[in-house]
């Protein structure tokens, strides 16, 4: 298996990892992570930061990485940067932002999964408000309104002008609909639907393959991180019920790694191809996932 797992990192892509600096302690800083991925031969990753845009230090980091390796920054939109806020989004993309993300520890289902009801109670000291209201939705009305906020569809129009990708995040099956289609009216090409195999916005396998038939480039992200001890113990076992049941066409991999008490991201990430193929899913779907997939969004096919 160890020989089936590092020709399968070969060009394999991370597009939701979490490194140093940061205000929350980090395994790894960001060169170090490029490193190790380098030296793994992997082709992306993608740095996220609940708090504040991370183009500015990937733009710095490509003067110190390979240029094997593609590195992408991007913005979320929690209230750290004004939520939906037009104008950080547009400065975002003017230095270099690749991936919009919608919020994360700031968005009304996330608060309800941890402070309501308990559904992911590790994510407790990170998230400060504690009524779902007080959060942020896409729609006009939480939890089940069905138009999107103004101050987002602007939002949209300039992740379509400027060609990135659009990342649902910590969004309700719901959300991501309504969203998703919205993103689509406008011209947003390239969207990523953030683990639907995690607690905080876990999707059943008929939601999942209701989002992807609205676009030839949305792709469903499965994270690594729920299966570790201090998170939600997944079994790998569900995940791949999950890819099978939407199809390998349209899945890919991320560890969602860099917390401190988890091993560094691109060894979550080695573990995540270990465990898929202990669970009999083949090497061809591996790679498509890991590599073809992420490359076909990306433009590096």
């Amino acid at each position: 298996m160890w020989n089936q797992m590092r020709e399968l990192m070969i060009g394999a892509c991370d597009l939701h990892i979490h490194a140093g600096p940061d205000v929350v302690p980090r395994q790894q800083d960001l060169l170090e992570v490029a490193e190790q991925a380098s030296e793994a031969g992997m082709k992306a990753l993608a740095i996220k930061d609940h708090n504040t845009v991370t183009a500015d230090r990937v733009n710095l980091a490509k003067k110190f990485v390979s240029k094997d390796l593609m590195l992408l920054g991007g913005i979320v939109l929690n209230y750290a940067v004004g939520g939906f806020n037009v104008e950080a989004v547009d400065q975002a993309l003017r230095l270099g932002a690749k991936i919009v993300w919608m919020p994360s520890m700031d968005s009304c289902l996330t608060i309800e999964k941890v402070h309501v009801s308990q559904a992911t109670p590790w994510l407790l000291p990170f998230v400060k408000l504690r009524q779902p209201e007080k959060g942020l939705t896409v729609l006009d009305q939480w939890p089940s309104g069905e138009n999107l906020k103004p101050e987002v569809r602007d939002i949209l129009k300039l992740i379509a002008e400027n060609d990135a990708i659009l990342d649902t995040c910590h969004l309700s099956a719901h959300e991501c609909k309504v969203l998703i289609d919205g993103a689509v009216d406008v011209g947003v090409k390239k969207i990523i639907v953030t683990h639907p195999n995690c607690s905080v916005n876990p999707m059943t396998i008929d939601e999942q393959k209701s989002l992807i038939t609205k676009g030839d480039q949305i792709y469903l992200n499965y994270a690594f991180l729920p299966c570790m001890p201090l998170f939600d113990r997944q079994h790998p076992r569900i995940i791949a019920e999950m890819m099978n049941g939407v199809g390998f066409d349209r899945c890919m991999l991320f560890s969602d790694f860099g917390q401190m008490v988890n091993p560094p991201p691109v060894e979550g990430y080695q573990m995540f191809i270990a465990s898929l193929l202990a669970m009999g899913v083949g090497e061809k779907e591996i790679q498509k996932m890991a590599s073809k997939n992420p490359a076909r969004l990306l433009g590096l096919e």
